[in-house]
This record gives C-alpha cells, sequence and structure tokens, in this order.
C-alpha cells in the first residue's frame, strides 16, 4: 500500500482513531477537497509517508474527497514535482492542504511561500516537515504529540500569546547558562495551537508552540546555550554537549561547543547560496513549547513544541510579522527556560 510495508500498513491503521481526532479538532473539514503531500522517504525512514497514509485513510473512512499524491525528497532549494505542482495550483480557492514531508515541499514556480499561498488561496491546511529525521519506531510519539488536550493547549497558549503582545522586552534564562533579551516592542505572537478552522489559517502538526519575532534586526543581546537539539543543514540532532551561540546586535558573533562547527557549517552553506549573506545569523525568533505530550527525539517539527523547553531561531522571519527574509530559517531548542517579561517572571 503507496510503497509501505503490511507491518508498516497495520501499525498506521491501527491508530486511525488518532487521525480521525487530529481532522476533527484541528481541520474540521466539512465538504473541502482535502490534498495530501507526501514523499517516499529517506531509505528506512518512511515516517512522513505513513502519516499521510493515516491522513488519507481516516478522510476516506469519513466519507471525504481526498487526493493522496507523492513525489521525490526535496530540498527548499529544488522545484516541486510537476504533478504536485499542477495539483496545488489548480485547487480551487478554499480547500485544505496537508503536507507530511521527509525535506521539504519544495519551490512551486513563481509563487510565493506555502503558507502566504494558502492564505491568497483560503486553504486551510497541516504541516509537518524535515520527518527524514525520524525513524518508523518513533510514529507512536508523533501519534501522542498530536492526540493531547487540545482545549487545554490553547488555553495556555492564548494566555501566553496574550502577555507577549503587550511586551516591550522579553528576556530567557536558563540552569545551563542561558541569558538573552529581546526587543519586542509593537511585536505579536503567534499561538500555534493546532485549531486551523478559518479560511486561510494553518499551521504545524505536531502543533503546540508560542512564538514572537524581534523587533527589526538589531533587537537581540546575550547568548543561548542549545542543549536540547540543533537543526543543522542536514537534519535535527540530538546533543550531548551544548552549544552556545553568542548574540550581539541582533546577530550571531561566536559560536562554541563540541558540536558549534555543525551550526557554523550550516551557516556557511546558506550565505554562500543567500542574496543577502548578512541575514543568515540575524536572530529571527523566539519560542516556548507548550505541548505535554511531546518529547525530544531530534526532530525540529517535534522538539520545538516540547513542554518545558524554549527555543530560538536564525534567519528568515517575514512569514509571521518580522523583516528578515531569507533562504533559511533554522530553530535551536534549550532545556527548561524562566521567562521575564518587562522584568516580571512569566507563569507558564
Amino acid at each position: 500500500m503507496f510503497g509501505l510495508s503490511p507491518e508498516v500498513v497495520k501499525l498506521v491503521e491501527g491508530r486511525l482513531s488518532s487521525f480521525n481526532t487530529v481532522l476533527s479538532k484541528s481541520l474540521r473539514p466539512k465538504n473541502e477537497e482535502i490534498l495530501i503531500v507526501t514523499d517516499y522517504g529517506i531509505e528506512k525512514n518512511t515516517l512522513a509517508s505513513m502519516l499521510a497514509y493515516g491522513y488519507y485513510l481516516a478522510a476516506k473512512k469519513k466519507g471525504l474527497m481526498a487526493t493522496l499524491l507523492f513525489q521525490d525528497v526535496k530540498k527548499g532549494f529544488m522545484f516541486s514535482d510537476d504533478h504536485i505542482v499542477q495539483a496545488v495550483t489548480r485547487l480551487e480557492k478554499g480547500n485544505l492542504i496537508i503536507l507530511s514531508l521527509s525535506n521539504k515541499l519544495g519551490r512551486f514556480g513563481d509563487h510565493k511561500s506555502f503558507r502566504m499561498f494558502c492564505k491568497d488561496q483560503k486553504h486551510r491546511f497541516l504541516s509537518a516537515t524535515g520527518l527524514g529525521d525520524v525513524a518508523v519506531g518513533r510514529f507512536d510519539l508523533f501519534i501522542e504529540s498530536m492526540t493531547i488536550n487540545y482545549p487545554r493547549m490553547r488555553k495556555r497558549g492564548l494566555a501566553i500569546k496574550k502577555i507577549w503582545d503587550k511586551a516591550n522586552e522579553i528576556r530567557v534564562t536558563t540552569p545551563n547558562g542561558t541569558d538573552v533579551t529581546y526587543d519586542v516592542r509593537g511585536m505579536l505572537a503567534v499561538a500555534n495551537i493546532g485549531e486551523y478552522h478559518n479560511p486561510g489559517e494553518g499551521g504545524n502538526m505536531p502543533a503546540g508552540e508560542v512564538y514572537i519575532p524581534p523587533r527589526g534586526y538589531y533587537g537581540v543581546f546575550g547568548k543561548v546555550v542549545i542543549d536540547g537539539s540543533m537543526k543543522t543543514d542536514s537534519g535535527a540532532v540530538l546533543l550531548d554537549e551544548p552549544v552556545t551561540a553568542h548574540i550581539k546586535n541582533g546577530r550571531v558573533v561566536m559560536l562554541e561547543g563540541k558540536q558549534a562547527h555543525l551550526l557554523e557549517e550550516t551557516f556557511q552553506k546558506f550565505e554562500n547560496r543567500a542574496k543577502y549573506p548578512y541575514r543568515i545569523r540575524h536572530i529571527a525568533e523566539l519560542g516556548i513549547g507548550i505541548n505535554p505530550g511531546a518529547v525530544l527525539i531530534g526532530s525540529m517539527i517535534l522538539d520545538e513544541k516540547v513542554f518545558g523547553t524554549g527555543h530560538i531561531a536564525f534567519g528568515s522571519n517575514y512569514w509571521f510579522g518580522g523583516e528578515i527574509k531569507t533562504i533559511y530559517h533554522g530553530d535551536q531548542v534549550f532545556k527548561a527556560p524562566t521567562y521575564f517579561v518587562d522584568g516580571v517572571k512569566m507563569k507558564v
């Protein structure tokens, strides 16, 4: 079935109720067409196609009109396969798209980013990318992070967003030495709480984070000790020893740690391809994980959602209200953060 082994198919079909929960809680499909885009996986890491098949089967069981399409695994600078481009661009306004991909969707012609495209076309969507990092044995962990108590997560996420939206400055510290301050005057936070019910809305699945861009390019100072997981050009890695990023005027000026070279090499690779190389090392985001069912596994789509973690991102942030537009966006996770909003400790 769709290139999956009988054992894997049975595993997915055994969690059909979980996919029904995600569809009913996150998208609430009615008479919309559902386009599901996936790929063939990386070696034995077929989580992307497993999740895609689960969505497809759940939609079909509900009597919904669903189409499941495969393409080759793509990097961000590559183009989507022609049949994917045609299917996405020909979809009538106001329908549903689910992405479940080992790496990226790829570019599709002269269109804007996928998120901006969906907003313009009033499509609602779910997106899970970078799943090639994850072995099939992690399937149940993903399912658990997707079937949490959504009303409770919604309450927590919106409460944090309300605080951050009014903030002028947010400072974050951790026991391992993170101490970084963001100027967020006039910026608005995004609460990714897994509810995509209005035209043009969408986001990650698994869901569960609140994030905010800094004001402009230069308003972040301090250091971040990355001790959870680190996103590199070749995927996410769990860290045995921390990597410290020193930040001045909103930009990484020095990296320290045994595995710091992996992040430095990532910066250099994207700088070599970027139209404006200096933007790659700028700070794009401050985030907090709020998903109680998520655990650190070395896949950023899940790691950044883990309750009790925070994250910083480098590179682009224009699609969620920032000023930085570039080809790179890399999230980095740190553990046990404490947030101070305008000098007052925030209760999570």
